[in-house]
């Protein structure tokens, strides 16, 4: 699991939104070392930009940078930045074992939050009307190597699964900032099903400083250690009061939400007659559609595609 840093917020601008992503582009910075800040420099005063290129960078020794949430429009690729998003490999055209395996990482784990395929990885000179040696190395064999990488993870989980007979067999695995992936996404929708707020960001499977609050602020409720750390303990407390649940999940929920709270607010739209698509607890852009559709009807002063406390009231409404 690679090391996130999470920036949002912290980086220029970012301030122009999208609702669709289509494609996942692949860079390289065309320099031997850097961050973002040292690429903010070099955006603001020769290119005059008021956004950054990139969404995620990952450095030299594999950590990754989170510079903007993915709805962000930055600008990667002309022409093309309103469907894209972008990860910078630092480099050119020489990079590390362990940004390569980061990059694998990261490229599946968006590939799939987005619902796209492989196909839809692309390097920058790949994208129409580019002229440019970027991303400095050949996406044909990038592109092959995680088709591999993906056939062999669900051949390895399903061995993993008949062995084990569960997920948690150990029961000492923790959660802390940082990490990433779907097994906070999972935590992520869990908070907010048990009413912590996770208004920036929502279940995006990143650990940042949002989900760090809502775990110690739920631990303080719940009476025990208030770490910000998910353990044994944490999980323990959040299934117990889970279970006392019912009806609508209270928190936000946008494209790239996944799990039973999902699977909870597309059957209620199916149940008002605003059809979701599949009943498969991923927030896709059906379910996107769906919740507009009854946005336009019942919430029209919100018409985002974004559950929320507004839309949840009104779902209520209907369903009573």
């Amino acid at each position: 699991m690679p090391e996130i840093e999470d920036l949002r917020g912290q980086t220029m601008g970012g301030d122009r939104k999208r609702s669709e992503i289509h494609h996942i582009a692949r860079h390289h910075s065309a320099s031997n070392g850097g961050d973002v800040w040292t690429f903010e420099e070099y955006w603001r005063e020769q290119r005059g930009w008021e956004t950054g290129g990139y969404h995620e960078i990952i450095l030299r020794d594999g950590t990754v940078q989170l510079c903007y949430d993915h709805d962000v429009i930055t600008n990667g690729v002309a022409n093309h930045n309103s469907t894209t998003y972008h990860i910078c490999v630092v480099g050119n055209g020489d990079f590390t074992e362990e940004q390569e395996h980061v990059f694998d990482e990261r490229a599946e784990y968006n590939l799939d939050r987005f619902g796209l395929s492989t196909s839809d990885l692309l390097g920058h000179n790949e994208f129409s009307g580019t002229s440019t040696g970027c991303p400095g190395t050949d996406m044909d064999q990038v592109r092959s190597r995680l088709d591999g990488e993906s056939e062999e993870s669900d051949s390895e989980g399903s061995s993993d699964s008949d062995e084990s007979g569960s997920s948690d067999d150990s029961g000492d695995d923790l959660l802390r900032r940082g990490d990433s992936g779907p097994e906070v996404e999972e935590l992520q929708n869990d908070l907010m099903e048990v009413g912590e707020s996770l208004p920036s960001y929502g279940a995006d499977g990143i650990f940042g400083q949002e989900t760090e609050e809502a775990v110690r602020n739920f631990q303080n409720r719940a009476d025990i250690q208030v770490d910000g750390i998910v353990g044994p303990e944490t999980r323990a407390a959040l299934e117990e009061e889970m279970s006392g649940q019912s009806g609508l999940p209270r928190g936000t929920y946008r494209q790239g939400s996944r799990g039973e709270a999902v699977r909870k607010i597309q059957q209620a739209l199916e149940d008002v007659n605003f059809s979701p698509g599949p009943i498969d607890g991923i927030y896709g852009p059906q379910t996107e559609d769906a919740v507009r559709r009854f946005q336009e009807v019942h919430v029209p002063h919100e018409v985002d595609g974004i559950y929320g406390p507004n839309t949840r009231a009104a779902l209520e409404d209907e369903l009573s």
